[in-house]
């Protein structure tokens, strides 16, 4: 029996598991030694499926994982969706408002592997670079033609975020909104998403549990942000990163240190050092 059978650990990805595309030798070290121990290792992140091919090359030994915040278990041994929600149609108007509203702001539309630029500006621009996004550029009407996993809205300003937020404020829908970020060339970019209602990494990874049949106390997540936050906090060990705001940090188990030591691997290193004491 290996030491973490039964076991699955959920993985944020930017500002986590990597910073600016660097991904830590230790931290791929010590989840091909979490999987030979019999552990299940996941993503859990706000990327869709068809921007994690930085990672996939990388890590090989991934169970199905969380992408779009939650709105997507992606498969990439199958390369296919094996749980999916999606924004329900009478939202999408919400993008039109935003988009009337401010020129200026990015727009990403998210469909299963593809991304629609509804709205570019220079973030979309560097975030496609960043995630080697393959998008498409169609306007509203046309991006109506899919089923939308979440949107993103890519701010070059703290106006630009304001008045967005202050725009999805007044509108009437049965979604949800959450803050995310992302390190890109040294500089961390902040976003706000739109996902289905009740959709989330913490409720996903209830699913994903459920679906692989992972023994009782031994999920564990790690994240960085406030879109991990409750996945932290529903996991039976959560970890948080040293940088991590600090209401991130006071549900964790445990606070490793930064991405660019390895964060991930520290985890790893808290949870063999429990493991072996039982």
């Amino acid at each position: 029996m290996g030491l973490f059978d039964g076991c699955l650990l959920a993985c944020d990805i930017d500002g986590t598991l990597l910073i600016s595309d660097y991904l830590p030798p230790r931290n791929i070290e010590a989840i091909e030694y979490f999987v030979r121990e019999g552990g299940r290792f996941c993503l859990a992140t706000g990327r869709t499926a068809g921007a994690v091919s930085s990672v996939t090359s990388r890590i090989k030994c991934l169970s199905p994982s969380i992408v779009a915040n939650g709105s997507v278990i992606y498969d990439f041994n199958c390369d296919k969706a094996v749980y999916e929600q999606f924004v329900p149609k009478e939202d999408c108007y919400i993008v039109k408002k935003v988009m009337d509203g401010c020129k200026t702001v990015g727009i990403e539309i998210h469909s299963g592997k593809q991304v629609i630029v509804a709205q570019c500006n220079d973030e979309t621009i560097d975030h496609e670079r960043y995630e080697n996004l393959d998008a498409l550029v169609l306007d509203y009407e046309a991006a109506l033609g899919y089923n939308w996993n979440k949107v993103l809205y890519l701010f070059t300003n703290s106006d630009e975020a304001k008045i967005v937020k202050e725009i999805i404020s007044k509108c009437e829908h049965n979604s949800q909104f959450v803050d995310t970020s992302a390190t890109i060339d040294g500089r961390k970019r902040y976003y706000f998403e739109h996902v289905p209602k009740d959709i989330s990494k913490a409720f996903t990874l209830k699913i994903l549990c459920e679906k692989l049949n992972i023994n009782k106390g031994c999920c564990f997540a790690i994240g960085d942000y406030y879109n991990d936050l409750e996945m932290i906090k529903t996991a039976d060990i959560g970890a948080a990163l040293i940088d991590s705001p600090d209401e991130v940090k006071a549900v964790a188990t445990t606070v490793v240190g930064s991405v660019q030591n390895g964060a991930v691997a520290d985890f790893i290193d808290y949870l063999t050092e429990i493991r072996k004491e039982r």
